[in-house]
């Protein structure tokens, strides 16, 4: 079993794009401290970092080091943290034909990560709040070959909800990360082909569809639910359960769960975007959503071993291992 990575990724080749991402780009301010921080207290880090972070750029980040080639829908300011995001995200050879550039501060994260890698998140979107839904429409356009597009909750609903629905009109495939939750604006899952949640978000979305449901207990009692829930969705669904591995259902398809393999885990920062992008690329080359879902699972759990968000992911070298790692192997080609 291999699977061919492409070396060319680059802005040169922003029209040969397999998979569109939109979403939130910053700069990550990373304390890492000794326990859960109570209201009012003061803690000593033991450890600060600066990184490069936001979903939707993580997600672009972990999609081109599994192999795909990006292109990456997204806003920047005209500050240091601005010109950071960019050599980033350039240096990783993703295309940003369409990363904006407007006056004003970037977006920043502010993050506390605890011993076990646990961490609390303050996000400030900046720049990123910029981007308009005429913007997400044009760069899709101009990305209409592409199979994939992929977006979060880190950016307006309007601007998501539009990206969602031009990528439909020209045939992608869309994936939809609704993290972090928030309440979802009508026919934005009417545009959605794959749902990804963790299980909070799952259950919040499931209640705002009418149906009580709660994830505590074992995956595999958990697998007996899972069609019913993207049925009340509407949508394929992935639901990522940190330490334990994912669930997964297409519809018309049997559920099925990859076991994540046992790590000490250091820091989970970003390990739900890293799942998302290697699941993306393992479908966009033409894997099956069971392989791809056991290859986000050990590219996740691989992340967690590392310190930061994109600085954690698995490097291009080791794209083959994570796509080759599970049951099922490669189909004949993408579906779109």
């Amino acid at each position: 079993m291999s699977v061919t990575i492409d070396e060319n990724n680059g802005t040169a080749d922003a029209q040969v794009a397999d998979i569109v991402v939109l979403g939130n780009t910053n700069v990550d301010l990373v304390a890492y401290v000794p326990h859960e921080v109570a209201e009012g207290e003061t803690v000593i880090a033991s450890d600060f970092k600066i990184g490069l972070g936001g979903k939707g750029a993580n997600q672009a980040v972990a999609t081109t080091r599994a192999g795909s080639r990006v292109s990456f829908i997204g806003c920047v300011g005209d500050d240091s943290f601005g010109e950071m995001m960019q050599e980033g995200l350039s240096g990783e050879g993703i295309d940003l034909a369409h990363l904006k550039k407007v006056d004003g501060a970037s977006g920043n994260a502010t993050i506390w990560v605890q011993p076990d890698g646990a961490n609390r998140i303050s996000v400030f979107m900046g720049a990123s709040a910029e981007l308009t839904t005429e913007d997400v429409e044009d760069a899709v356009a101009s990305n209409a070959q592409a199979h994939f597009f992929v977006s979060q909750l880190e950016l307006g609903q309007e601007v998501v909800r539009a990206g969602l629905s031009s990528a439909k009109a020209h045939g992608m495939t869309t994936v939809f990360n609704i993290a972090p939750y928030a309440p979802l604006l009508p026919e934005i899952l009417d545009t959605t082909d794959w749902l990804i949640a963790n299980e909070g978000e799952i259950e919040e979305l499931l209640r705002q569809a009418g149906l009580e449901a709660s994830l505590d207990a074992s995956p595999q009692e958990l697998l007996a639910h899972i069609p019913s829930w993207s049925e009340a969705i509407g949508t394929n669904l992935v639901v990522t359960m940190g330490s334990k591995g994912a669930l997964g259902y297409a519809i018309g398809s049997e559920p099925y769960f990859a076991t994540a393999p046992k790590v000490a885990a250091v820091d989970s920062v970003g390990a739900g975007d890293c799942f998302v992008g290697y699941f993306v690329a393992a479908l966009s080359g033409g894997y099956s959503w069971q392989q791809a879902l056991g290859t986000g699972v050990h590219a996740a759990s691989e992340s967690v071993q590392r310190f930061g968000a994109q600085a954690s992911y698995p490097p291009r070298e080791d794209a083959t291992r994570f796509l080759t790692a599970g049951e099922h192997g490669p189909l004949n080609a993408p579906t779109r």
